[in-house]
């Protein structure tokens, strides 16, 4: 097991981030590409969102746990995301999309996960989901919800695991998953002990197979796990293909405007 520290950082029109996956110490964690945490009360830090922007070759997962924030696509595709709902967004051969808040102050707290595509999806049709995150647990001092949701399950490009766990101090969790599984929590409050370790807030675990985790304070956590695709990854801003080649067909597919339009 390794872990890592999440950074600081800004994206969009300014959004304030905290990034776990697709920093300068973890790059990547096939087939998780990046995850980043947006967290605050001061509209400041978000009020801006993130305005048109494109992608190809890989999917998002948006986890909203409180605020609103509103998804339109160049395919035609809208909604809203609401406290405990996700959006699943498949990027394909390319899609313009936004995301821009419909609040001016409160909590605005979630998670937005990149997940690669396989070669043979690489250039698949664009789509778009909203769902409901599903309660799966609930003991004394034990929360756990699942994620992924029906809509992936029919329609995903392999076998996913995305759980938001909460424990209360003492309480513990345990999962068994693939041993040749990538797996990470992402730890946004309290302190876990698993395989033998402290890990301290705002870090990353990552390591292969199931876990069992002990909080030793109350902690909130996403746990994901998935087998890696092992191929070539190349990628440059919002565009995750196998080569460099195809990465410099998707700059020129996008600046000759033919991502997906209305």
């Amino acid at each position: 097991m390794r872990i890592y520290p999440a950074i600081k950082v800004t994206d969009g029109a300014g959004v304030k981030l905290r990034r776990y996956i697709g920093t300068s110490y973890l790059r990547e964690l096939d087939p998780f590409l990046l995850l980043d945490e947006f967290k605050s009360s001061d509209p400041e830090d978000y009020t801006a969102g993130f305005p048109e922007h494109p992608h190809r070759g890989f999917q998002t997962l948006t986890y909203m746990i409180r605020g609103r924030f509103k998804h339109r696509d160049s395919t035609g595709a809208e909604g809203v995301l609401e406290d405990g709902w996700l959006q699943w967004m498949n990027a394909g051969r390319g899609v313009i999309h936004s995301e821009m808040p419909l609040m001016k102050e409160g909590l605005l707290w979630g998670f937005q996960l990149w997940l690669n595509n396989p070669k043979e999806k690489k250039l698949s049709e664009p789509f778009y989901f909203n769902f409901r995150a599903r309660e799966i647990v609930r003991a004394e001092g034990i929360r756990v919800l699942d994620l992924v949701g029906e809509p992936y399950r029919e329609r995903g490009f392999y076998p996913l695991t995305y759980l938001h766990v909460e424990l209360e101090e003492g309480k513990e969790y345990a999962i068994e998953l693939p041993p040749e599984n990538n797996t990470f929590i992402a730890l946004s409050e309290g302190r876990l002990y698993l395989k033998g370790t402290e890990v301290k807030p705002e870090s990353v675990a990552v390591f292969k197979g199931g876990v069992e985790v002990i909080a030793l304070e109350k902690s909130v956590f996403l746990l994901g796990s998935a087998k890696p695709l092992g191929e070539p990854i190349a990628r440059y801003g919002p565009f995750v293909m196998n080569t460099p080649e195809e990465i410099e067909e998707a700059i020129r597919d996008y600046r000759e405007g033919l991502f997906s339009s209305r």
